[in-house]
């Protein structure tokens, strides 16, 4: 014989009972249908008495909040010294416990302090700080670091695994990439982040965990703004800055520094408009080395303009090879600065460049930062840039909207298109402030007959918007990621099948032949 458990409610569970089906919004229509029926009912004055004072017990039921009070807010956690961070790492360097140290470096630190001065930064990485306090919890330690870098340590756990620290750091990432604000100027800030989860791994390379973590940092950030990278055997410590002076003239001799291709397209169409030559470093031992490692020491050396004869070869000549394949990329674009600007000999020497690979001027773009149209006296520079214009090539004004460039130097310099700076880009679609910015470039390039190139697109949303207030050209990592000239022919192919409608036949044919 079986015997069901029979449950026997106890008066506060009739209670509460009660008062969650007294709760219920349809309930809430019988208090005035009870008044009504007392009403009608015509009874003595302790009904209608009666019926009031239950009424009045229904409500209060019925509105009551059973929930707890919310917990205060917690104080955000405050930076700590950085002897305080290892003290914190090196609790979890053994036994069952493990901790794991971040390192979040600001991306485009150098840019933006030139843009908007110390003030900004300064106003920026104070708030950075607060932002992270408010994201680590209260066990975890952190300590600010020079030049807007944050080195962390995360308290020790049983078992730290990768997925759970990724995670974190794609949270940090988020809460520091909210839009910051400052005397008019909004910026959408990010950080690349590096991370080291095995101590003896940082020892072997004869690094700390919070170096290690910064190694793995400036790795993430050659996969573009916003990387993220965990330290390994294979991350070798960072070369010193004297190493890479004794090998920067041998890496421009032997084709190790050489020229990078970032795609520009139509935004309208999503044709190939012409590409962006772009400095990197392909160590035999060291792997690639990030451009804001070694760019500096080039102008420090004054190998400036060497760098910018190997890039105008390698984008030539690259150009050329793309010709010879029947792959049409109309324009190469160069960067010059200052100093190549400068040379009395320029002008000669790149006519004889496009000469020597057979192609025409306007197939040569020559880029200009704002700052130099801005500040520059230097008669050569301004009658070079007048020459080249006069040959054929194309000028592009780069980062506008950065060095104040007034409409006459515009029309000085012959100006061709304006490229709009990526601040100016970044979550455009988001903030109507950028929206507006790049609105009123658009509208003075418009009038003044120029063309404008959108620089740093990442998202789908970004490129569209930009195509209907009528931006003609945009590059960026949401379009395609520079390249070397080995997989630019294969991404041009797929391009073009694409549009084409052929798929993956067309391109297969296309690497075959």
């Amino acid at each position: 014989m079986r015997f069901q458990a029979v449950r026997i409610d106890t008066p506060s569970e009739w209670a509460r009972r009660a008062s969650n089906w007294a709760r219920r919004p349809h309930t809430l229509a019988l208090v005035p249908a009870v008044s009504l029926l007392a009403y009608f009912w015509g009874g003595e004055l302790w009904l209608v008495a009666s019926v009031v004072a239950l009424q009045s017990v229904w409500l209060i039921v019925a509105t009551r909040d059973d929930r707890r009070p919310s917990e205060p807010r917690r104080a955000p956690c405050r930076p700590v010294p950085r002897e305080t961070v290892e003290a914190t790492l090196n609790e979890g360097s053994g036994g069952a416990l493990t901790s794991a140290a971040l390192l979040l470096r600001l991306d485009d630190f150098d840019t933006l302090t030139a843009h908007h001065g110390e003030l900004f930064i300064g106003a920026l990485a104070e708030a950075l700080t607060l932002r992270l306090g408010q994201g680590l919890r209260t066990q975890d330690a952190y300590c600010v670091l020079s030049d807007a870098k944050f080195a962390i340590a995360l308290a020790p756990l049983r078992g730290t695994a990768v997925e759970t620290v990724l995670a974190v750091a794609q949270r940090l990432q988020a809460d520091l990439a909210k839009p910051f604000r400052y005397s008019g100027v909004t910026v959408w800030p990010s950080v690349s982040v590096g991370i080291c989860l095995n101590p003896a791994t940082a020892r072997a390379a004869g690094l700390g965990m919070i170096e290690a973590a910064e190694r793995a940092a400036r790795i993430a950030l050659n996969s573009g703004p916003g990387g993220v990278h965990s330290f390994s055997a294979t991350d070798t410590a960072a070369p010193s800055a004297p190493a890479l002076r004794a090998e920067l003239r041998r890496a421009l001799d032997n084709g190790e520094i050489c020229a990078f291709f970032q795609p520009q397209v139509e935004l309208a169409s999503g044709a190939v408009s012409g590409m962006e030559t772009l400095a990197r470093w392909l160590h035999p031992e060291r792997g690639l080395i990030p451009p804001a490692e070694f760019l500096p020491l080039i102008e420090a050396e004054g190998l400036s303009t060497r760098l910018a004869e190997r890039m105008l070869r390698d984008g030539l000549a690259t150009l050329n090879r793309l010709d010879a394949q029947g792959l049409v990329v109309p324009n190469v674009a160069v960067n010059l600065s200052a100093p190549e600007l400068g040379n009395p000999q320029l002008a000669d020497t790149i006519a004889w460049e496009l000469d020597r690979h057979d192609l025409a001027p306007e197939r040569l773009v020559l880029e200009i930062v704002e700052t130099v149209v801005t500040h520059t006296d230097d008669d050569v520079l301004v009658k070079n840039v007048a020459r080249l214009a006069a040959l054929g090539c194309g000028i592009d004004l780069d980062d506008f909207g950065t060095g104040h460039a007034s409409i006459a130097n515009i029309r000085r310099f012959a100006v061709s298109r304006v490229k709009i700076d990526r601040s100016f880009v970044t979550h455009m679609h988001r903030d109507p402030d950028q929206r507006r910015m790049v609105a009123a470039i658009l509208s003075m390039t418009g009038e003044l007959g120029l063309q404008c190139v959108a620089e740093g697109i990442e998202a789908p949303e970004e490129a569209s918007l930009l195509a209907k207030m009528g931006c003609e050209h945009g590059q960026g990592f949401g379009i395609a990621r520079p390249m070397p000239a080995t997989d630019l022919a294969r991404w041009l192919r797929t391009q073009a099948a694409i549009r084409a409608g052929t798929g993956a036949a067309a391109i297969a044919e296309g690497e075959r032949g």
